[in-house]
């Protein structure tokens, strides 16, 4: 008896979450994320657009999950230095770094895709805006979080706190727009060093 020759039916193959996860957080990081469609992604990683919305449900949650996954490439580290115990003007060193890493050596683009979203909320859905005010809560409040630390070491200007930590958090936008726009990282880091270091060397004055 002739053995059928057509090849069994198996399970369609698995999509990799993590390579359209990796894909879509460097296309909008790169371009823009308002710039970029589910059907731009699909393209980049020969995956099917049903097959990319059964895996995130929506444009919207794709979002959503590239944020999660920026979280730990560029917010967690952030976030690493202001919970850190070293000293206050060693921290503001320590951001000022951060922010002005040479890009093309680590293989990322130029500037913060947490920046760029956040100027484009209206834009997105739910779930990505949800995603976007929890990080952003996160990030004042480990600011305010240093800031008192280092009242209390006497290393501060005396400015209200939640003042302070919106100054710090427009800092880091200003530069990473500046990044952006193709401002060379050594003039960042001294516009950084001028702002970020004025509560500090001026922390036996009332304000800054």
């Amino acid at each position: 008896m002739r053995k059928n020759s057509t090849p069994a039916r198996g399970r369609p193959k698995r999509l990799d979450r993590d390579q359209i996860l990796q894909a879509a957080l460097m296309e909008y990081w790169s371009k823009g994320p308002a710039n970029v469609s589910i059907n731009d992604i699909c393209i980049l990683t020969r995956v099917s657009k049903p097959g990319v919305y059964r895996e995130f449900g929506s444009d919207d949650g794709l979002k959503r999950s590239v944020l999660d996954a920026y979280h730990s490439l560029a917010i967690q580290p952030l976030l690493d230095i202001l919970e850190g115990r070293q000293s206050t003007i060693d921290t503001v060193n320590a951001l000022i770094g951060f922010m002005t890493q040479d890009r093309k050596t680590l293989g990322i683009p130029n500037g913060c895709l947490f920046v760029m979203m956040r100027a484009q909320f209206q834009q997105f859905g739910p779930y990505t805006c949800e995603k976007l005010i929890e990080f952003r809560h996160a990030l004042l409040n480990a600011y305010e979080v240093w800031i008192d630390r280092s009242k209390v070491r006497g290393d501060f200007a005396d400015v209200a706190t939640d003042i302070a930590a919106l100054f710090f958090d427009a800092q880091h936008g200003g530069a990473m727009r500046m990044q952006r726009e193709g401002v060379p990282n050594d003039t960042i880091a001294h516009v950084l060093g001028t702002g970020l270091r004025m509560p500090i060397s001026n922390a036996n004055i009332i304000g800054f």
